[in-house]
C-alpha cells in the first residue's frame, strides 16, 4: 500500500501544474455491498487491487440463471465497492478540488473520509464532486464507490457494471473556469466563445480572461482579453469574438482541431494552470429537401448504431481498442455513429474529432419504463434535466457531434421540454429521437418503421428526415445460406417487406451450429453472411435508397458490432447471449457486410469474394453463387487459373454484388479488379484441407515500448499449406512469457458462453480466436505463446490430427525457447515421457488427445482435445432455413404458473401449465423496432375443458385490457394436441408486455406466441 500511495504523490509533484491529473491506477474493489465500507478506517486489505476502467459483470461467469437474463446477456449483476486512499498534496491546498468520474454504472454513491459526496442514479453520466473542504482539513483521503446495478433489468442490453470509465482529480484555483464552462460556436472564420468564470473565494474577484486561439498546425493565431467582476461564491459569463482568416475546415476527410486556450489573470498575474477546449471549425446546414451540410458541401450520414460494450472487454473498453474501433468503421466507410441508447464515454467524442466521425449522440433509451428496474422507470421524471444538462454542457464543443437524439422508441409529452433544454443549452444542433413520434424534434427521426416498402412515397418534407435506425439485418461470420431468411415472413402486409429473391432454388449448405434437437426453440438459427436475412429490406437497398433519395438524410444501421445482450428477442436465448447485426463481430473481426458497405461507402480500390471455398459436404457441381463485392470499374473471376468471364458492379441494389454460379470442386478462386482496364487490387481464396496450424498476428497497433498498454492478437486456423481453414473450433492455449497478462478471449460467437475473464483458453469460431494482451508496466520483452491440438471434431474428410505452437514477440525481439511437445490418447495426464509429437498421427472417433507443450526442457502448457461424432458443429444433410420462431411461454415471466413438459409436440423445451390458480399469468417481453400499430398475436395451447366449449384467458398489452374473457376453444386432448388462436392487438413502439391471465381456476397449457 505506501508503494502505491508513494508513487501517486510523485504523479502529483509532476502534475502540478496540471489542471488533470489521471486516477486510474490502484482502486480496491469487492464484489459484494460491504456495510461500513464508507468509512476512512475500514480494513479493505483483503479486496483486490485493479485499475479502472473496470467493468465485473463481463468478468463473471455467464450463467443462464444470472438476473440479467437474455437482455443482459446472461452476466451477473449485484453491488460493487471500490475504495483509494492518497495523500493530500501541499499543492492542493486552499485550491478547489474535485473529483470527477466519467462513468460509473449505476446508481453510484460516492464517499470521502466518511462524508456523503453525493448519489447518481444514471449511469452513462459523468460527474464531479467538490472536495475542496475535505483537502484543507485532510492529510490522506480515503474515497469510496459503492455501485449498485442488483436490480434487473437495468436495461434492455447488457450494460456492465462498476467505475467503467476513467477517474480523474482536477486541482484549480479558487476563481477558475468552471466544469464545462466553455462554450465554442463556429460559422465561416467566425468563433464565439463564452467561458463560465466561477468565484469560489469569500470577495468579489477583477479578473482578466484571456483567450488564444491556437490553430492545427500549433500556432498562436488570434488572442483577445476581456475584464470580468465574480462575486463572492458566483458566476460570470465572459464573451468573445474571433474572425480567423483562412480557416482549416474540420470535415470527415480533413479533421482539423484549433485549441481554445483560456488563462486567467489577477493584476497581471497568470491564476492558475489555462484551460485548453479543443474545437473545430465548420458549419453545418439541415435542409428538408437534401438533408445535412457540412461546409457546403451535402453529406449523407452513412452511419451505425453502437452501444457501448466491445463483446470480451465489456464496457469497460480501453482507449486503444475503442480507437481501433472507430477507426475500423471508418475504413467500411462509415461517416457516423449513434450512440445508442446513452452517451459515450467522453474519450469516444475525442477520438471521433481526431478520426473525422460524426456523431449523433444520444443520451436516453426510454423516457417511461422500458425495462423493469430501469432509468426510465424510476429516476427520469427527476433526473433527467440534470443529466441532460451535464451531457449537452460535456459534448457540445465537439466537433463531430452534429446532432442530439433525446430518446429512442418511446414516447410522451416530456418530448417537448427535452427539446426545449437542448435549445437553451446549445443552440446551434437540431434535436431528433429515434421513433418517438413527437412533434417538436428539429430533425424526424424514425427506427425500423422507416424500411417499409412504399414508406417514402408517403414521407412529408417540412423537416430533415433520418433514418435512426435502419436497417436490420443479421448474419454470423463464416455462415452461408442460400435461401432468403425473414424475421417476420414473407410477404407481411403490417412490416411492408421488401422481397429478397433466393439465391438458389433449393438449399446448398448445412454446416449449422446444432441439429434441430439442440434448439430450445426455433428462432435460434445462425443467420447467412450473404445479404439475405433481414426484417424489411436487406443492406443494399438500404444503401441504395440513402444515396438516391435527396430528402434521406441519413441512415444508422442496427448495429456496427454485435453487442452483449437482447438474446432472446430475436436469436430465440440461451445459449445465444448477443445481438448478431453487426457488421463486425464481437471480437472485431469483420464479416462479410463489412465489405459491402465497404464497396459502396469507400474509393480505396479493394474486392471481397464470399463465400470461403471450403465445402466438404456440397456434392461436386453444385452450382454455388459466388458474390465478390468491389468498388472497381469491373471485376474479373478466375477459378484454378480460368477465366469465368469479367463483370461490372452495378448501382441497383441487386446489381451492387458481382455474381457467378460456380459449379463447386476444389480449387482457387481469383478476383481481379480493374480500374481504366488495368489491375489494381486483387483477392485469392482457396479450398483447404483439415486444420493442421494456427498463425499469429497482431491487429490494429502493437504494444507501446514501455508502460501498459494492450494489443489485440488474431488466431487464425489454416491447414498445413498455411490456407485459411473456415470451421475452426479448436481450442488455442495461450501463455504470456514477460511482464504481461491475458486480459481477456473471445472469439465473436453468439454462443460460446465460456468466460472471458481469468480465462487461459478458448476455441475457435469459423476458423478465429481473439486474445487480449496487455503490458503490466514493468520493462522487459514480451512474448506470446499459443498452442492447439488441431483436426476436424467430427472427422468430416480427415481423422489426422496435429499440434502446434507458435510464438508471437509483443514487445521485443522473438526469443530462442526449445519448444517440445508431448502427447497421449489414453487419457492419461502427458509427460515429458509420453508419446514425442514429430507428425500428424490419425485417431478414432472418441478419442481425447492430451498434450504437454516443455519449453526449455520444463512443462509449460497442458492442452486437451475431444474428437467424436457429439463434438462441435452438425453438418447435417441439406435442409431449407429454418421455420419462423415463436416466443416461447417457458421463457417468458410466470407467476402462479410452472413450466411443464410432460407431453409432445409442443415447441421449445417445455410449456406454461397454470394448474388450478386463478389469476397466474404468463407475460412476454416484445421489441417493436416498427411504428405503433395494430398486430396479430397468434397463441399456442392446448387443454380440454370438461362439459365447458373451453378456457378463457384475460388478455393485456403494455398494461391495458384487450380481452377481458379470450377464449380458448378446447383441443382434443391436454399436452399432446396443440391449437392456436389469433387475436389482433394494439403495439406501441419499442418495448411492450403482453401478459394472459388465469381468470377461472386454471387455464389451458401455453406453449408459445407470436406476433405478426
Amino acid at each position: 500500500m505506501k508503494k502505491r500511495v508513494v508513487a501517486f504523490a510523485v504523479s502529483i509533484a509532476l502534475a502540478s501544474l496540471a489542471n488533470r491529473m489521471g486516477f486510474d491506477e490502484d482502486w480496491k474493489f469487492i464484489q459484494q455491498d460491504v456495510p461500513g465500507a464508507e468509512q476512512a478506517g475500514f480494513d479493505d486489505e483483503s479486496w483486490r487491487v485493479l485499475d479502472v476502467p473496470h467493468d465485473w459483470s463481463i468478468e463473471g461467469e455467464y450463467s443462464k440463471d444470472n438476473p440479467m437474463g437474455a437482455g443482459g446477456g446472461y452476466l451477473p449483476a449485484g453491488i460493487g465497492w471500490y475504495r483509494k486512499t492518497i495523500p493530500v498534496s501541499n499543492d492542493w491546498k486552499g485550491k478547489h478540488v474535485e473529483i470527477a468520474f466519467d462513468g460509473i454504472y449505476m446508481n453510484s454513491t460516492v464517499w470521502a473520509n466518511g462524508r456523503k459526496l453525493g448519489t447518481r442514479p444514471y449511469g452513462w453520466s459523468s460527474f464531479a464532486y467538490d472536495i475542496s473542504d475535505i483537502v484543507q482539513s485532510s492529510e490522506t483521503i480515503t474515497f469510496a464507490v459503492r455501485a449498485d446495478n442488483e436490480k434487473q433489468p437495468s436495461a434492455r442490453w447488457y450494460t456492465g457494471s462498476g467505475i467503467y470509465a476513467h477517474t480523474w482529480i482536477d486541482v484549480k484555483q479558487k476563481v477558475h473556469v468552471a466544469n464545462d464552462g466553455i462554450f465554442i460556436r463556429t460559422k465561416g472564420g467566425t468563433v464565439e466563445l463564452d467561458a463560465e468564470i466561477r468565484n469560489a473565494t469569500e470577495r468579489m474577484q477583477n479578473i482578466a480572461v484571456e483567450v488564444s486561439i491556437i490553430d492545427p498546425n500549433g500556432r498562436e493565431v488570434l488572442k483577445k482579453r476581456n475584464p470580468v467582476k465574480v462575486a463572492s461564491g458566483g458566476l460570470q459569463v465572459s464573451s468573445f469574438k474571433f474572425q480567423v482568416s483562412s480557416p482549416l475546415f474540420w470535415d470527415v476527410d480533413s479533421p482539423n482541431l484549433y485549441q481554445a486556450v483560456t488563462t486567467l489573470k489577477v493584476a497581471g498575474t497568470t491564476i492558475g494552470a489555462a484551460t485548453t477546449t479543443r474545437f473545430g471549425i465548420r458549419d453545418v446546414e439541415w435542409k428538408p429537401e437534401s438533408g445535412m451540410w457540412l461546409n457546403g458541401k451535402n453529406v449523407k450520414l452513412q452511419g451505425v448504431c453502437n452501444h457501448q460494450d466491445a463483446g470480451a472487454l465489456g464496457v469497460a473498453v480501453p482507449d486503444k481498442v475503442l480507437r481501433f474501433r472507430i477507426e475500423q468503421l471508418k475504413k467500411m466507410g462509415c461517416n457516423a455513429i449513434r450512440t445508442a441508447h446513452n452517451p459515450q464515454t467522453p474519450i469516444f467524442y475525442d477520438i471521433c474529432d481526431e478520426v473525422g466521425m460524426l456523431v449523433m449522440d444520444e443520451i436516453f433509451d426510454g423516457w417511461l419504463k422500458k425495462a423493469k428496474h430501469d432509468y426510465g422507470a424510476h429516476f427520469f421524471d427527476e433526473w433527467w434535466e440534470r443529466d441532460l444538462t451535464d451531457w449537452i454542457k460535456r459534448d457540445r464543443n465537439h466537433p463531430s457531434v452534429v446532432i442530439y437524439s433525446v430518446g429512442n422508441e418511446t414516447h410522451g409529452k416530456v418530448g417537448k421540454n427535452l427539446v426545449e433544454r437542448c435549445h437553451e443549452l446549445d443552440p446551434t444542433r437540431p434535436v431528433t429521437s429515434g421513433h418517438s413520434g413527437s412533434e417538436f424534434m428539429d430533425v424526424f427521426g424514425v427506427n425500423g418503421g422507416s424500411e417499409k416498402k412504399g414508406w417514402f412515397n408517403r414521407l412529408k418534407k417540412d423537416r430533415v428526415f433520418i433514418g435512426t435506425e435502419n436497417t436490420h439485418t443479421w448474419q454470423v461470420r463464416g455462415f452461408y445460406r442460400t435461401k432468403t431468411w425473414y424475421r417476420d415472413g414473407y410477404p407481411n402486409a403490417r412490416q411492408g417487406v421488401h422481397e429478397t429473391p433466393d439465391l438458389t432454388a433449393e438449399e446448398v449448405f448445412s454446416n449449422d451450429w446444432t441439429d434441430e434437437a439442440g434448439r430450445s426453440n426455433r428462432k435460434q438459427i445462425f443467420n447467412s453472411s450473404y445479404d439475405n436475412a433481414t426484417v424489411r429490406l436487406n443492406s443494399r437497398q438500404n444503401i441504395e435508397q440513402l444515396r438516391d433519395i435527396p430528402n434521406y438524410a441519413g441512415s444508422f444501421r442496427w448495429t456496427g458490432y454485435d453487442y452483449i445482450g437482447e438474446a432472446s428477442y430475436v436469436h430465440g436465448g440461451w445459449p445465444f447471449k448477443a445481438f448478431m447485426g453487426g457488421a463486425i463481430d464481437l471480437a472485431n473481426f469483420e464479416k462479410d457486410l463489412y465489405y459491402l458497405y465497404q464497396s459502396q461507402w469507400t474509393k480505396e480500390p479493394m474486392v471481397h469474394i464470399l463465400p470461403h471455398w471450403t465445402h466438404p459436404k456440397v456434392k461436386e457441381g453444385t452450382e454455388i453463387p459466388v458474390w465478390v463485392y468491389s468498388n472497381c470499374e469491373a471485376v474479373e473471376l478466375f477459378f484454378n487459373g480460368q477465366s469465368l468471364g469479367k463483370k461490372r458492379p452495378g448501382t441497383k441494389s441487386n446489381e451492387m454484388q458481382c455474381q457467378w454460379l460456380v459449379p463447386w470442386q476444389a480449387g482457387e478462386l481469383k478476383a481481379l479488379g480493374f480500374n481504366k482496364g488495368r489491375v489494381v487490387v486483387e483477392e485469392i481464396i482457396r479450398t483447404a484441407a483439415a486444420p493442421a496450424r494456427i498463425a499469429l498476428s497482431i491487429d490494429g497497433e502493437p504494444l507501446v515500448a514501455e508502460g501498459k498498454d494492450m494489443v489485440q492478437v488474431r488466431v487464425t486456423t489454416t491447414d498445413e499449406k498455411d490456407a485459411f481453414y473456415p470451421y475452426g473450433e479448436n481450442r488455442t492455449h495461450f501463455r504470456v512469457i514477460g511482464p504481461g497478462r491475458i486480459r481477456a478471449l473471445d472469439n465473436g460467437s453468439p454462443i460460446d458462453v465460456e468466460r472471458h475473464f481469468d480465462a487461459k483458453d478458448r476455441i475457435a469460431f469459423y476458423g478465429l480466436t481473439r486474445a487480449y494482451i496487455e503490458s503490466t508496466g514493468e520493462a522487459g520483452d514480451i512474448t506470446l505463446l499459443a498452442s492447439c491440438i488441431l483436426g476436424e471434431k467430427k472427422q468430416v474428410t480427415s481423422n489426422k490430427v496435429n499440434i502446434d505452437a507458435q510464438l508471437l514477440s509483443l514487445r521485443g525481439p522473438l526469443p530462442t525457447l526449445g519448444i517440445e511437445i508431448f502427447y497421449t490418447l489414453d487419457g492419461s495426464a502427458p509427460t515429458m515421457q509420453s508419446i514425442r509429437y514429430a507428425e500428424a498421427f490419425a485417431v478414432e472417433l472418441g478419442t481425447t488427445v492430451k498434450a504437454l507443450v516443455a519449453v526449455g526442457g520444463k512443462p509449460f502448457q497442458t492442452l486437451e482435445e475431444r474428437f467424436a461424432a457429439d463434438e462441435g458443429f452438425v453438418w447435417n444433410e441439406v435442409q431449407t432455413t429454418a421455420g419462423l420462431g415463436g416466443d416461447q411461454a417457458e421463457d417468458a415471466t410466470l407467476n402462479g404458473a410452472r413450466i411443464a413438459s410432460k407431453g409432445k409436440n409442443f415447441n421449445g423445451r417445455g410449456f406454461v401449465d397454470f394448474g388450478h390458480t386463478k389469476g397466474a399469468y404468463v407475460e412476454w417481453y416484445q421489441e417493436n423496432d416498427g411504428d405503433a400499430g395494430m398486430a396479430d398475436l397468434t397463441i399456442r395451447y392446448s387443454g380440454k375443458a370438461e362439459g365447458r366449449p373451453g378456457r378463457a384467458f384475460k388478455l393485456t398489452v403494455n398494461g391495458k385490457t384487450i380481452k377481458e374473457k379470450l377464449l380458448l376453444p378446447n383441443t382434443k386432448d391436454w399436452g399432446s394436441d396443440w391449437k392456436t388462436v389469433t387475436v389482433k392487438i394494439p403495439l406501441g413502439r419499442g418495448a411492450n408486455t403482453i401478459r394472459l391471465t388465469t381468470v377461472e381456476s386454471g387455464g389451458m397449457y401455453i406453449d408459445e406466441i407470436t406476433v405478426r
